[in-house]
C-alpha cells in the first residue's frame, strides 16, 4: 500500500515510476500481483533462475508464448521458478487474463578481451539448437552458427561487433536475445 501511494505521489510529480525486480538467492524475481507482471520485461543473465511470485488470492499463470513454460494456476503465496540456459528473448502471458503480458530477455555471455579474443557463450547445457548472428556496425546480420547444437564458440574478428543467439528446443524458437557488443583488435 505504502509503495502505491509514493508512486502515485511521484506520478503526480511527473517522475516516472519504473519497478525493479526482486532478486531472491537464485535469482531475479518476477511479482504476479494486481493483474501484472512485475517488472514487465527482465533482462537476466545466463543461467540465472527466475522465479515467478504469486501473492494474490486470484489465480495466474506464467505461460511461455513460444512453448517452453507453463507453470499452471498460481496463488496465495505460490511460486514458479525457471532456469534460462540459453540465449533469447522469451515472452509469456497469463492463460486466464491474456492482457498480463512479460518477456524474459537473455544475452549471450562473453569472457575474454579486446587483444586476445573472445569466447562467446550462448547456452549453458545441452539438449537444444541454436542461430547464433553478429554484424559489424550497423551492417547486415550475419550467421556465424545455424541449427547448431554447440553451446559456445571463439571469436576474433577485427573491429566491434554485435553478437545475438537465439534458441531452438522441439518446435519451440525463442526470439532474437539482446545483442551486445564485442571489440577486437
Amino acid at each position: 500500500m505504502i509503495t502505491r501511494v509514493v508512486a502515485g505521489l511521484l506520478l503526480a510529480a511527473g517522475l516516472s515510476v519504473v519497478p525493479a525486480a526482486s532478486t531472491s538467492a537464485g535469482g531475479p524475481t518476477v511479482s504476479v500481483a494486481d493483474m501484472q507482471f512485475t517488472p514487465a520485461t527482465l533482462k537476466t543473465g545466463l543461467g540465472a533462475t527466475v522465479t515467478w511470485s504469486f501473492p494474490d488470492s486470484i489465480a495466474h499463470t506464467t505461460t511461455s508464448t513460444q512453448g517452453f513454460w507453463n507453470s499452471g494456476q498460481k496463488s496465495g503465496g505460490a511460486s514458479y521458478q525457471r532456469t534460462f540456459g540459453s540465449a533469447g528473448t522469451y515472452p509469456y502471458h497469463c492463460t486466464i487474463h491474456p492482457e498480463m503480458r512479460g518477456s524474459i530477455r537473455v544475452p549471450v555471455s562473453r569472457s575474454g578481451s579486446t587483444s586476445s579474443g573472445w569466447t562467446l557463450r550462448w547456452a549453458t547445457g545441452s539438449g537444444a539448437t541454436y542461430d547464433v548472428q553478429v554484424r559489424k556496425g550497423h551492417r547486415t546480420w550475419k550467421a556465424l552458427k545455424n541449427d547448431t547444437s554447440a553451446t559456445s564458440a571463439s571469436f576474433h574478428r577485427v573491429g566491434t561487433w554485435s553478437v545475438r543467439a537465439r534458441t531452438q528446443i522441439g518446435s519451440s524458437t525463442s526470439g532474437w536475445s539482446p545483442a551486445v557488443k564485442v571489440r577486437s583488435s
